[in-house]
This record gives C-alpha cells, sequence and structure tokens, in this order.
C-alpha cells in the first residue's frame, strides 16, 4: 500500500507532465485597468486614529490559546516588539503598551468611507478583504488626463491616517492586488504589468494557507511555476475554485465591473481609547467623523441638512447632541467651525467613551455647485454660513428672520422666522421700510412741516391706512416718504385725529 508521501509524490508528477507554455495573454481585455489600493496597517490605523497622543500599539489576535502580536505601530516597534511575538513578551517591553483586538467590522466600516471617497475616481469600486479597495478607472483617464494625473490625484487627496499603504495599476484586479500585497507600504503608486507575475512568490496568491503549504511541498515556490501547470490537473488536486481565481488572475477570464452602493443614509463611529472629559478634546474627532461625510456627499453629489452626533459616555448612556444647518453643506472646513462655535455651549453629562455621526436627510447640491472637485464659494454660501455661525454663537432662539404678516398696520405687518428662509421680504407697495423704530417718534414741526434733525422734504404721498377697528386697535394715518438732505430717506406719518407727525421707520441706503 503507497504511503502519503508516495501518492504526494505521484500527484506531484502528474501535475507536471505535459507542461504547457506559459498562459499570460499578451494584453487581457485591452480596454480595462485595475488599481489596488493596500493597507496593510489598517486596523492599527482605526485604533490610532482615536488617540490624542501617539503611544505603544498592538493588534493582538489568539492563535492556539496564545495571544500573539499581529501588527504594532512604530512606538511599539522601536521598542523591540515584532509581529509575532507574545502579548506579555511585549508587555514586558513597554510598560504602557496598549493592546486592542482586531475589529472586522471596524475595518470593514472604514473600507466603506474609502470607497465614498474613491467613488469620484470610478464607480467601479469593491472591498476586497480587510485592507484593500479594488477600482477599475480604464473609464476614468480621460477625466483625469491619464493614468499619471489620475495617480497623483488619488494620493493627493488619500483620507489622513491611512498609512502605511501602496498603489498598484495592473491590467487584472487580482494581478493589481498581488502587487499592492508585494509591495506593501510603498506609498506611492506603481504599475506592473501580467508578465511580471511568474517572477512572484506564490505566497502572494490571495488563496488559502494549506494550498500554499502543499504548493510549497510540492517544490512549487513561484507563480512562473504554478502557471505552467494544466488547469484540469490543478482543478483536481485543488478544486476548481483555485483554477477559476488564477484564471481571473491572468486575465483569462474577465473581471466583472463592480457597481458601487452608497447608502442613503450616511452612519459613522469613533471609539477613544481614553475618555475624553471635555468638549475641546471632541475637535479632533469631530474632523475625522466630518471627513469621512464630506466623501460620502461627494459620492452622492449631495449635502447635509442636518447632523446628529451621539456620544457614548462613560455610564453607557447616550447623549445626543443636534446641529440644524441654516443652508444644506457638505465640506468639513464649513461645519467644523459651526461646531467650534456651539461647543462652548456644551455640557457634557459625563466623560465620553465614542461618538457617532447620524446624517438621514439630504438635499441634491443647488445647480453651480454640482462640481465637487472645485470648492463652492458664492455670496450666498457665505450668507448661510454667517447664519450658522451667529446661532453656534448666540443659540439658534436668539437669531431670527423676518417674514410679512398680512396685516395693514405697519406694526402688526411683521413677524420672527426661521432665519435664511428665502422669502422676499419687499412689502407688495414697495413704498414701505421693512425696518421699522420699536415705538413711532414725535416730531416737531416748522410752518406744519415735519423736522427731523432739519426739515424733512415730502417726496412721496399720502398713502392713508384706516384699520384695526375689529380688535379695538385702530388706527387713521396718512404716510408719506420724506427725504433729507443728505438723500436718506424716512417713513413718516401724520396721524389724522391730531395732526401730530411721527417717525415710523427708515429705508436702507
Amino acid at each position: 500500500m503507497p504511503s502519503a508521501c508516495d501518492s504526494l509524490k505521484l500527484t506531484e508528477t502528474a501535475l507536471r507532465c505535459s507542461r504547457p507554455r506559459l498562459r499570460i495573454p499578451a494584453l487581457p481585455e485591452a480596454d480595462m485597468l485595475w488599481s489596488c489600493l493596500h493597507f496593510p496597517a489598517l486596523a492599527l490605523n482605526l485604533v490610532e486614529q482615536s488617540l490624542r497622543q501617539p503611544r505603544p500599539i498592538v493588534i493582538e489576535i489568539t492563535r492556539q490559546q496564545r495571544r500573539l502580536v499581529l501588527l504594532a505601530n512604530e512606538p511599539a516597534q522601536a521598542a523591540g516588539i515584532v509581529p509575532g511575538m507574545t502579548i506579555p513578551t511585549a508587555q514586558g517591553l513597554v510598560n504602557n503598551l496598549y493592546c486592542a483586538l482586531q475589529n472586522e467590522n471596524a475595518e470593514r466600516e472604514a473600507l466603506q468611507q474609502i470607497g465614498h471617497w474613491a467613488y469620484q475616481f470610478t464607480p467601479y469600486l469593491r472591498i476586497h478583504g480587510q485592507n484593500s479597495l479594488l477600482m477599475e478607472i480604464s473609464h476614468s483617464l480621460k477625466l483625469f488626463q491619464g493614468q499619471d494625473k489620475l495617480a497623483q490625484k488619488i494620493l493627493e487627496t488619500l483620507p489622513t491616517g491611512f498609512t502605511p499603504f501602496t498603489l498598484a495599476f495592473c491590467e487584472t484586479a487580482f494581478a493589481a492586488l498581488l502587487f499592492a500585497r508585494a509591495h506593501e507600504a510603498s506609498g506611492q503608486a506603481m504599475t506592473f504589468t501580467l508578465t511580471e507575475l511568474p517572477d512572484y512568490s506564490i505566497d502572494w496568491l490571495d488563496i488559502n494557507v494549506e494550498q500554499k503549504a502543499l504548493l510549497h511541498s510540492m517544490g512549487i515556490t513561484t507563480l512562473g511555476q504554478l502557471l505552467e501547470l494544466p488547469w484540469d490537473a490543478l482543478a483536481n488536486r485543488f478544486g476548481p475554485a483555485l483554477v477559476d481565481y488564477l484564471k481571473q488572475l491572468i486575465g483569462e477570464v474577465p473581471d466583472l465591473l463592480p457597481a458601487w452602493k452608497v447608502p442613503e443614509q450616511f452612519s459613522a463611529e469613533l471609539e477613544f481609547i481614553q475618555e475624553l472629559d471635555n468638549t475641546e478634546q471632541l475637535i479632533f474627532p469631530f474632523r475625522n467623523l466630518l471627513d469621512k461625510l464630506e466623501h460620502y456627499c461627494r459620492a452622492r453629489q449631495c449635502a447635509a441638512v442636518a447632523l446628529q452626533f451621539c456620544f457614548t459616555l462613560r455610564n453607557r448612556n447616550i447623549q445626543s447632541w443636534p446641529l440644524a444647518l441654516s443652508t444644506a453643506q457638505y465640506r468639513c472646513a464649513d461645519i467644523l467651525p459651526l461646531l467650534q462655535l456651539k461647543l462652548a455651549r456644551l455640557q457634557l453629562q459625563a466623560p465620553v467613551l465614542g461618538v457617532q455621526l447620524q446624517v438621514t436627510e439630504f438635499l441634491p447640491l443647488p445647480q453651480g455647485q454640482q462640481d465637487l472637485l472645485v470648492p463652492w464659494r458664492s455670496d450666498q454660501v457665505s450668507r448661510y454660513q454667517l447664519i450658522d455661525r451667529l446661532q453656534a454663537r448666540l443659540g439658534s432662539d436668539n437669531v431670527n428672520g423676518l417674514s410679512m404678516v398680512a396685516d395693514h398696520r405697519p406694526e402688526y405687518g411683521w413677524a420672527a422666522s426661521a432665519p435664511g428662509d428665502g422669502k422676499s421680504l419687499q412689502h407688495p407697495s414697495e413704498q414701505r421700510p421693512f425696518w421699522l423704530l420699536d415705538q413711532p417718534q414725535k416730531l416737531r414741526t416748522k410752518k406744519g412741516m415735519p423736522i427731523y434733525q432739519e426739515v424733512l422734504q415730502l417726496i412721496k404721498g399720502p398713502e392713508r391706512i384706516e384699520t384695526g377697528w375689529w380688535d379695538n386697535q385702530p388706527i387713521s394715518r396718512d404716510y408719506f416718504i420724506a427725504r433729507q438732505r443728505n438723500g436718506r430717506q424716512l417713513w413718516i406719518y401724520r396721524n389724522r385725529d391730531d395732526q401730530q407727525w411721527y417717525l415710523h421707520g427708515i429705508f436702507s441706503a
């Protein structure tokens, strides 16, 4: 009876017989170009983003009931901690070492947020694994004036806090992924071709550890050796999934274009290693969350109407903190100053362990703001930003707009309203100032003409107003527009009962 070792040798012999020519098409799917953004330390990045000051951090995993270091940041590495080291050993090297468990859900959410940012470059995106984003960018080359400028734009606008990283380009998605992993932490854009694959180790393949170990035991260490083997023999020994993967890797089977879906509502959260006990410490996490919101809005071509922050407190209670905007906005640079002003009025009920930002209501960007690659600056936005900042500093109840009311009496012809609603404040007669004195001011006269600092010249009028009999507040007045020598116009009236003149309003210059 043959041994297991003999069976392995027989299988290896069968695989190596009748070797075909190396199967790499000259240019598979010539119209396609894939890029891969690979973040080898994504789990560490997410923990570091919640820190106010750098400190030694490791990501730990458990294998065979042993706590091991999976990743270590620079301060931890400087102390001699390396991946694979046991946690007790690492803790013996650093007193204040922070050990965090890998959070796969948080990593996937982070990739989702990066995908929203990358949507500005291409709609064909997909997340792969726990730390990679694949993008088909051939359709975007013309828009960004070529691959070099597109790569430069990606590197310049990549969200902060995600280093190290690699950006690799190749003709197929899995090849771009392989090259990105093989050159991880390069921090630059690199372009490869499929003809370079044979020189790379099989360790960079996206297959399981057992398959790699079996290939090594058969003496197959490079992709060149693996790709010389017959497909049917590989399928019999390793299963059809490996063959399908290799065919996609070399472009023999085309990649399907993934359609990135942006959710209709936005949600992002941060958990803190150290609890925050004052509002000034919230600025850094707020900036992080607002950056993510901006990427989301760029992807959806929309702007947020209102924001809802939820703080997880030390006692595990949730404290909500809403922020209403007078006009829809999406840029972190515009929203963050409002938060800084409002923070002075925020009273935290307890120290904060985490914060979540939720936005459920959006509006399409107005005409003229559709190009999100160029910051939009207009008088309208400046006006609304001023309203938001006044409300943030003074309180929403202390900042109001004015609107017209259907009442002929000037004292009752207006009402407070929400500021910046865009409604016209012009009176239908077009001969009245909107701003009136709190109380009409009695005027002296000279030879029957009213005086306000000087004898006034009547230029329009009279406009007779007789009303108010139904609520026991009747008036009977003749209104005039008067002018001073400096050109300023006043709204005055003469009471018909006693012929007394009054100043009631002043027109804007």
